[in-house]
Formats: structure tokens, C-alpha cells, sequence
């Protein structure tokens, strides 16, 4: 899938006379159509982003929203054929709610309900700036595109809610119906049209591309595990990660009840946290070339020789041996 996006992005660049081998570099370096890890994502897109300014270009912060234009839906294979075929425009949203981090996996979305509208709202504090104004363009832009040619009559239902200064490019897009300066990036869609029909409508392929996208995420054997869910919201918020009680009032339950449903499985909740912290370890040192010390800081740690202990601790090896080596111990590595 990153593969037809990186394509796209090329295509942007080129348009520009832009230089696109490091991107291609890259994007040949992380493989071939398989779902990129948050990490592995934000390294495409910082690089794309880099290479679109690169030139003093004066819309060179404008390449999320002109990617978003760009970006049929076939271009995001499976996830984008379960869109297509979906029966209205309500049940689009349900679905890019549910697969929104496979195609951007650095960022949360969720969603606001009130009398007339429906907010769909990215949360992604943890990012560097222009990579967050960066997901908030490319996903908006995309949606509000992709709407209008799956069916027609949407376009003046679909609003946004920026957190930055106003942007020509973006008035042009929401054709006026854009506001800035929010504290939170939000889309805003009217309620009366999400029982507006698709039409590329197909229910019986619908229910094949959907339960493949299920398999593709894991949705049918985890999702289900209180566990799993509590590694999506750490994951979710990496660089500041919520405590136990902060995870439980998101999940609507008590710490107490969190608890006893994470002993239930098996697990506890420092247990999760280690390993999602080892996880994003072992990407940041063997996919970036980050110090060690700016790692320590991502994964929330108060110094690198914490962090240096902690990992020695996991894979009984030290972050400069695994980056040297790529050495996993088979005992962390069966924790994930």
C-alpha cells in the first residue's frame, strides 16, 4: 500500500522538478506492500515532507492537502475497495474509522456525535508539528475528495476545524467552509448525509473486502483482548504515555475493573507498557538513525541511561549491540 502512495508522492515532487530518489530510496528500503509500522510512516512522510520544501518552495507545506487530492481510493488496496463499496456515506466513516491505522498508523482518530453533525477528530500531540499538520491535511483532503466522487451530492456537508493559521489552499478545498486556530483538527460532517448512497455500492464484495481487511489488521483474533486494546492506546500516545487510570477512563471502565480484566488474560498493565516501549525500541534503532539519547525521550524516558537499563533488561542486549548486530533475544522477542 505505501508502494501506490510513495508513487503519488513522487509524481507531486516531479511536478515540482524535485529531486525523488531519496524518497524511492526509502520507500525500496522499507519492502514491499505490507502495513508500515507508526515509525516506518512517519520516516516516509518526514522524508516526503523535506523533499516538497526543499526548495523554498512557497507551497512546500501544502503536501498532505495536495496528496489528500491525489489519493484514490484504490490506492490504498484492500482498506480502499471496502470504502468504495460500502453502501452509504455513514458507513464509509464507520469503516475509515475502523482500518484509519493501517493506512496512517501514527495517528488517532475518533469520533464526536451531537445533534447534527458527526466530528471526526485526529489526535496526535505526540508528533512534530509539520508531521501532524501533515496527517491532518492528507487525511481530511482525502476524505472530503473521495466523498465528492463517490457520491456527488456530499460536498457541501463535509466542514473542517484546523489548529493552525489560515491556508488559501485549504479554503479552496472545504470551498469556505473551513475555520482555524482550534485546538483540536476536526472534520465535520452533517449528519443528513450520511444515509446518502455510494455509487460503487457492492454489498456482496463489500463483505468479502471487509473481512479481508480484518484478517490483514487482526481484527478477528485479538481486537476482542482487553490486552490488545490497552497496547493500541500506548501505542497510540508514544513520547507521553497515559497511565493506567488515564487508559481505563478511555475505555470507559474503572482501574480496579482494568486491572482485574488485564490479570484475567494473563497480563498487567507495566507488562503492556514494556512491551510496547521494546517494541518501538527496536524500530527507532534499527529503522532510524536517531542517538540514543533522543530515543529515550520518544519512549518517555527520564535519561538514556534508564532507557540503556530498561533495554538491557528486555533483549539482554544493549541498544548499541542491536543496532550493531540486530541481535532479539528469543524471550522478549515471543513478548510481542
Amino acid at each position: 500500500m505505501h508502494q501506490h502512495i510513495a508513487n503519488v508522492i513522487e509524481n507531486l515532487l516531479l511536478e515540482q522538478g524535485l529531486p525523488v530518489r531519496p524518497l524511492q530510496e526509502l520507500a525500496t528500503k522499507l519492502g514491499p506492500d505490507t502495513l508500515l509500522s507508526a515509525v516506518q510512516a512517519d520516516q516516509l512522510y518526514s522524508c516526503a515532507i523535506s523533499l516538497y520544501r526543499s526548495e523554498g518552495l512557497v507551497n512546500g507545506a501544502h503536501l498532505g492537502i495536495d496528496l489528500g487530492q491525489r489519493l484514490e481510493l484504490v490506492s490504498i488496496g484492500m482498506f480502499g475497495y471496502a470504502l468504495m463499496t460500502a453502501a452509504t456515506v455513514g458507513e464509509v466513516i464507520n469503516l475509515l474509522l475502523r482500518y484509519v491505522k493501517a493506512i496512517l498508523p501514527s495517528i488517532e482518530v475518533s469520533s464526536l456525535h451531537n445533534d447534527g453533525s458527526v466530528r471526526l477528530q485526529i489526535h496526535a500531540n505526540h508528533l512534530p508539528a509539520r508531521l501532524r499538520e501533515f496527517y491532518v491535511d492528507v487525511l481530511f483532503s482525502a476524505v472530503k475528495h473521495n466523498l465528492a466522487v463517490l457520491t456527488p451530492s456530499t460536498a457541501a456537508g463535509v466542514a473542517a476545524e484546523l489548529p493552525y493559521d489560515r491556508l488559501e489552499k485549504a479554503d479552496q478545498i472545504f470551498s469556505g467552509c473551513v475555520s482555524y486556530g482550534h485546538d483540536i483538527a476536526s472534520l465535520v460532517i452533517d449528519k443528513s448525509i450520511l444515509i446518502a448512497p455510494i455509487n460503487t455500492s457492492d454489498p456482496v464484495a463489500q463483505s468479502v473486502f471487509r473481512r479481508h481487511c480484518d484478517r490483514i489488521i487482526g481484527k478477528d483474533s485479538h481486537a476482542g483482548l482487553v490486552s490488545e486494546q490497552v497496547k493500541h492506546q500506548l501505542i497510540s500516545c508514544r513520547s507521553h504515555f497515559p497511565t493506567c487510570s488515564e487508559i481505563a477512563q478511555r475505555l470507559n471502565v474503572s482501574e480496579s475493573t482494568l486491572r482485574r480484566k488485564l490479570a484475567k488474560e494473563g497480563s498487567r498493565f507495566q507488562l503492556l507498557l514494556d512491551q510496547v516501549r521494546y517494541r518501538l525500541a527496536r524500530e527507532y534503532l534499527q529503522q532510524t538513525d536517531l542517538p540514543v539519547a533522543e530515543i529515550a525521550v520518544l519512549l518517555d524516558f527520564d535519561n538514556a541511561t534508564n532507557f540503556r537499563r530498561a533495554f538491557k533488561r528486555w533483549s539482554g542486549k544493549t541498544p548499541k549491540a542491536l543496532r550493531e548486530g540486530g541481535f532479539i533475544s528469543a524471550l522478549a522477542e515471543r513478548s510481542f
